[in-house]
């Protein structure tokens, strides 16, 4: 898998341009969220297929954070009253 690993103010982020467990981004884009960070619209892969990714990778530090994004997808679905739902992309404070 073709991988960039970042490191920002914020923390490591990592640009996988194949994902494991998935189709790439014709597979990814089906679902996807479109978000706008500054002046750019970017598409955001759904929870649920980050989660299929991180479960086909296998790697630690994407089974560490299994569980809760498992939780954290099961609130979404557990509040979802078939209402549109936005992506909180606030930025958490220094």
């Amino acid at each position: 898998m073709q991988m960039l690993n970042l490191t920002c103010r914020y923390g490591d982020f990592d640009l996988a341009f194949a994902p494991s467990g998935t189709g790439g981004y014709d597979d990814l884009v089906q679902r996807s969220t479109p978000i706008v960070i500054g002046t750019v619209d970017v598409s955001v892969a759904a929870l649920d297929d980050v989660i299929r990714s991180k479960e086909a990778a296998g790697r630690p530090k994407d089974i560490a954070v299994l569980s809760i994004l498992e939780e954290y997808a099961r609130s979404i679905r557990d509040k979802s009253d078939g209402g549109e739902r936005r992506l909180d992309t606030s930025v958490p404070p220094d």
